[in-house]
């Protein structure tokens, strides 16, 4: 199940960019701010909101070094010292990736304020590695002790359902809310939190605890009532059509129901100051507050496992190849013993909790062009994995009611990088292009140099109504 459920990870929790945050003309911008209204009521399906991005504190630079005439070697090499190469690498190598859709979404004016309506897909993957790898790589037996502690590999994928409302409660000040029916596709984590190798001349002794938790299938009904056999295990709708034979496949009637479900909100507030301050908005937001509850999560973990390993000293000289064969044999069993999780915890239940992300933007246009102004927005995603800090930059630009697009630079937990979007919203169509993050410098081979940041989003929307 774990393996099935490692696959998962190979998919890429996306929501609109942050490069449109201060696009008046962009229709999803309520899953940044629930309180932002679009200037239209609109329809979406499929394309209106599709999105990937990958981020990393790290690249091809930290591990690759320019030698002699225009040539490269590895950090492997004597040229490079320990320190020039542990000290470019952060303690812990981060990287994330992130794909989202929207398969249907919709804007439209009631009750005095603006409602949105729509289904999405997520899909995130994150992965922690600590240092202490590559120092182990680097220095070999220079050292007696390593710490190779923290890893962790984990992958969220649901769907969610969200019904919003903005509603202007006095002049200038908005507020608004999303309301999210999750169901849970797949999860799985894995975490190494202890992983400790001391050394010494005729032996080595490891340390480990870990544990990994995944859920990925969905409840399975055969008939009128549940087949309590599957249930109990969980196992997919193949598995349960293996267990019928003949004409008896015509009496299996599935009916899927989630075996994960939960819920989450996003609160978001605006206000236009231009009665104070001439130009100048305010806006900030949560999202993301919830969880899902699995309901058959398989859970496994090893518990403070010590495995001893002292070398191949028992050869015996009439036997030269069966001792060396019975001599691997030996190792290759503790080193089985070490990652075999061997203590289950069964099936059970347990929420995962979304990674919420507040956002603080401030915005003033400026008084000799109001189509052209200049933005800051904050952002903090929380996560023991995969949480950032970010402050970017905006340079806005409205020069056509159906025309805008916007530059920004973003200074972040994955390092410097910049972004822009491009939107093109008349009547009839809507059509968005952007990109919070840029990768600027490549290998032949189209390798990031620098930290992997990349990210692409776009957008196909159909107009309805007027303008507010």
């Amino acid at each position: 199940m774990l393996a099935v459920c490692g696959m998962t990870a190979l998919q890429v929790n996306a929501q609109t960019a942050k490069s449109s945050y201060f696009l008046d003309g962009m229709y999803h911008n309520y899953q940044l701010n629930p309180a932002m209204q679009a200037e239209r009521p609109f329809f979406a399906a499929a394309l209106g909101n599709w999105s990937f991005k990958a981020n990393s504190n790290f690249g091809l630079s930290n591990f690759l070094y320019p030698y002699g005439d225009n040539k490269l070697t590895t950090f492997m090499s004597s040229s490079v010292s320990a320190e020039e190469f542990l000290g470019s690498l952060p303690r812990s190598l981060q990287m994330s990736t992130e794909m989202g859709s929207n398969l249907f979404a919709a804007g439209f004016r009631l009750f005095g304020g603006y409602t949105t309506l729509s289904v999405t897909t997520h899909s995130a993957m994150s992965m922690n590695i600590p240092r202490g790898f590559f120092e182990f790589a680097k220095k070999g037996f220079q050292e007696d002790y390593y710490s190779f502690s923290g890893i962790n590999m984990r992958t969220m994928n649901y769907s969610a359902v969200t019904l919003g409302y903005s509603h202007q409660i006095i002049d200038g000040l908005r507020i608004g809310v999303n309301a999210k029916y999750l169901v849970g596709m797949a999860y799985a984590n894995i975490t190494m939190d202890k992983f400790n190798v001391q050394m010494s001349e005729d032996k080595w002794m490891v340390e480990t605890h870990a544990t990994a938790e995944a859920a990925c299938y969905t409840e399975v009904s055969v008939g009128a009532g549940p087949v309590d056999e599957l249930n109990s295990v969980n196992v997919p709708l193949i598995d349960a059509l293996e267990d019928f034979s003949g004409n008896d496949y015509k009496q299996l009637l599935p009916a899927f129901k989630p075996a994960a479900t939960g819920f989450a909100f996003d609160l978001g507030i605006y206000y236009d100051m231009s009665s104070i301050i001439d130009g100048l908005s305010l806006s900030a937001s949560i999202t993301d507050v919830g969880g899902i509850n699995w309901k058959y999560l398989t859970k496994l973990s090893i518990n403070d496992s010590k495995v001893e390993f002292d070398g191949i000293d028992e050869i015996d000289p009439n036997d030269f190849e069966g001792s060396i064969e019975k001599e691997l044999t030996a190792i290759a069993e503790d080193l089985g013993d070490m990652f075999a999780m061997p203590y289950s915890h069964g099936t059970q239940s347990m929420v995962t909790k979304l990674n919420p992300v507040m956002y603080l933007g401030a915005e003033y246009n400026m008084p000799f062009y109001r189509p052209l102004s200049v933005a800051m927005l904050y952002g903090k995603r929380f996560g023991e994995y995969g949480g950032w800090d970010e402050v970017r930059g905006y340079l806005n630009i409205s020069p056509l009611k159906w025309l805008e697009a916007s530059a920004n630079v973003g200074v972040s937990t994955y390092g410097t990088t910049w972004g822009w979007m491009f939107n093109f919203h008349p009547k009839l169509i809507s059509f968005f292009v952007g990109s919070d993050y840029m990768i600027t410098k490549v290998t032949p081979q189209y390798l990031p140099v620098n930290n992997m940041n990349g990210h692409i989003t776009i957008g196909i929307n159909k107009p309805l109504g007027k303008r507010k």
